[in-house]
């Protein structure tokens, strides 16, 4: 996949004709990926290549001065997933406060009318340009054509990354699953913690601390650990581990079953199937292990049902 960055007053470096779909895309849900087939069906209409048009940074960071907005998905994660779903050209704008001020028509005039682009498609909720002025209505009658997709649901409910943040941030990883038509993921390297997983016989795998992500309710999750093209069922903990150590920040880690090795400085990735329980303060040491044996089984019993207790390549 190609992949161009557009700055103001800057064209793209690309004269091949393109249909593109246009928006932040965060997490590539159901609805999302609507606008993505509609892209690659008028590519097919219009013979000319799918192209997907986001924002970096997250349009709403520049608008509110934020410094880090948690979201679904990294902007690798989000390039990965449309490359993935056959999109042939990235578009990054490079937002900035400037281009955030930009009219309805300067917008037009400086970002989408030097493009080679024959079709744009967005949300019905699409808005842009100074203040959220710009939506569907003032792109008609362009100089491309449009296609606008209607809202798409769910239980009666409008599919978004909001919404899907929700469901994650309440622990529930198997509506958020639905939504995004694929689990939950969290990505990143292994650190080193306190090893003291290891020391009642449940070593970790700490995932890398980043705001970058929206992070799940704290709590043990059935879940699926990625790691050198092999996946790995596992035991995810969101928590502080207040048995072990009171008043310690919180931690994602994993106990990865049927894996032995060092992980450390390894990308890896976390998959959030199911949660089991919520984070717990134990009368010690012992009850703690106890618990987390019976959380093995449970992983087990729940992975088996679904064909995904044994190690796989990936």
């Amino acid at each position: 996949m190609k992949e161009q960055i557009i700055t103001l007053n800057q064209t793209i470096a690309w004269n091949e004709p393109f249909c593109a779909c246009i928006g932040y895309f965060d997490g590539m849900h159901v609805g999302h990926q609507q606008l993505l087939a509609e892209t690659m069906k008028q590519a097919n209409i219009w013979n000319a290549k799918a192209a997907l048009i986001s924002f970096d940074p997250d349009p709403w960071q520049v608008v509110r001065k934020m410094h880090q907005i948690p979201h679904l998905m990294s902007l690798r994660q989000r390039k990965e997933a449309a490359q993935a779903m056959g999109i042939e050209l990235w578009i990054t704008l490079d937002f900035t406060a400037e281009m955030a001020a930009l009219e309805v028509a300067q917008f037009h005039e400086q970002i989408l009318h030097p493009l080679p682009l024959r079709h744009l498609v967005c949300g019905f909720d699409f808005h842009y340009a100074y203040q959220g002025k710009g939506n569907i209505h003032t792109l008609q009658n362009q100089s491309f054509g449009l296609s606008v997709i209607d809202e798409v649901s769910s239980d009666f409910a409008k599919i978004s990354s909001t919404r899907i943040e929700q469901c994650i941030m309440h622990g529930d990883m198997e509506k958020s699953a639905e939504l995004l038509s694929r689990p939950y993921q969290m990505q990143g390297h292994v650190v080193h913690g306190l090893q003291n997983g290891r020391r009642i016989g449940f070593p970790t795998a700490n995932l890398a601390g980043d705001t970058l992500y929206v992070q799940p309710k704290e709590g043990v999750y059935v879940g699926l650990v990625d790691v050198d093209s092999m996946r790995y069922p596992a035991m995810i903990n969101v928590g502080s581990n207040p048995t072990i150590q009171a008043g310690q920040s919180a931690t994602i880690e994993a106990h990865i079953l049927n894996f032995d090795g060092d992980l450390y400085d390894h990308h890896v990735c976390f998959h959030f199937l199911h949660y089991l329980r919520p984070d717990h303060k134990f009368s010690g040491l012992n009850a703690l292990k106890q618990q987390l044996e019976r959380d093995r089984i449970a992983t087990l019993n729940y992975l088996k049902g679904r064909g995904m207790d044994a190690p796989t390549s990936i």
